[in-house]
């Protein structure tokens, strides 16, 4: 399931601008991104339930968004035995909003919290992961 989401949101990478100053608006999507962590935000409180930091499978994973709005995300996970297999490389269409700050991603739509020269977040699901009745934010971060 994890890698099926991660799939999906897969993230964000490189921007064209040479600026350190850059506006939002400059920052682009395009390029190479990594995962550096996961997080579950409470909906009623924002606290954080819980952090997943990517194990050494995961830190192979990489997710590629191209100039042409294609998402192309290599994936890696743990086999039975401990060593690091290929799942395979997966190509979806994206399109990133920035006055929005929404990602369409192979028809999903999700909310980008961040997106600056170094880092991205992403709404990666809502689900009620503490059995309050209220919807928590998992926020997937990347990096480039």
């Amino acid at each position: 399931m994890k890698k099926l989401l991660m799939m999906s949101l897969g993230v964000f990478a490189l921007m064209s601008c040479s600026n350190d100053d850059a506006t939002e608006d400059q920052i682009s999507i395009v390029g190479i991104w990594k995962e550096s962590k996961t997080v579950i935000y409470s909906g009623t409180n924002n606290a954080v339930l819980s952090t997943e930091l990517p194990d050494d499978c995961d830190k192979k994973n990489t997710y590629e968004f191209t100039s042409n709005g294609i998402l192309n995300s290599k994936i890696f996970y743990t086999k039975s035995d401990g060593t690091c297999g290929e799942d395979g490389n997966f190509s979806e269409s994206y399109n990133y909003d920035p006055a929005t700050k929404k990602i369409l991603i192979d028809g999903t739509t999700t909310d980008v919290l961040q997106l600056n020269q170094n880092e991205l977040q992403i709404v990666a699901d809502e689900n009620d992961e503490n059995g309050d009745g209220v919807n928590d934010k998992m926020v997937m971060y990347f990096y480039r």
